[in-house]
């Protein structure tokens, strides 16, 4: 992932070392305006995006959703996506499988 605009707090990995690849975890956390960029993963590979505070702006490929609180989504992640904290700050859980 890398960092495209606004303030973004450093994320967090909570799984393990061994399951990178197969089965990512982490913990994000945007400051207002903060936002990820991320370009394809491998073919296949899917993320889960689950919002505990605030509100994210979720785009893979043409698709476009605004989560909230208790919000998943779950979306490819083999073509370009992104994630942005819209409202002010935001915090999420996510999971990247097969990446």
């Amino acid at each position: 992932m890398e960092h495209i605009g606004g303030e973004f707090t450093p994320w967090q990995i909570l799984g393990a070392a061994e399951a990178v690849g197969e089965h990512e975890v982490y913990d994000l956390r945007f400051a207002t305006g903060g936002a990820l960029d991320s370009q394809p993963h491998s073919v296949g590979c899917r993320e889960h995006l689950t919002v505990i505070e605030g509100q994210i702006r979720v785009i893979s490929g043409d698709e476009d959703s605004l989560l909230g609180p208790g919000d998943t989504a779950r979306y490819p992640a083999d073509r370009p996506h992104g994630l942005a904290a819209e409202g002010g700050p935001a915090r999420a859980l996510l999971i990247v499988q097969d990446s």
